[in-house]
């Protein structure tokens, strides 16, 4: 969490096959900061709460389209912190 920084998202991201965007950084961003705050990766529907709160609308399949190898995991390893284990 410490060490990361957005080139280390780019690395990831490109590892992973996903070109991100606008919206790609703004849900990593989010769950950045949820992080921040609550020392707790944000579940989905957390996370959609959250985001609503920022006035970001999206839903869970947006999530995974955007993240298409899995949302929680591939999100949370571009974003830098730990994966959600109580996600299905």
């Amino acid at each position: 969490m410490n060490n990361w920084n957005t080139q280390f998202a780019k690395d990831i991201a490109k590892k992973l096959k996903i070109k991100l965007n606008k919206i790609h950084w703004k849900i990593i961003f989010c769950m950045r900061n949820f992080y921040k705050k609550y020392n707790l990766a944000p579940s989905t529907r957390i996370l959609l709460k959250y985001m609503k709160k920022k006035n970001i609308y999206l839903t869970s399949q947006d999530l995974f389209i955007l993240f298409p190898n899995g949302f929680m995991k591939n999100a949370s390893q571009i974003s830098g912190i730990p994966i959600n284990n109580n996600c299905f």
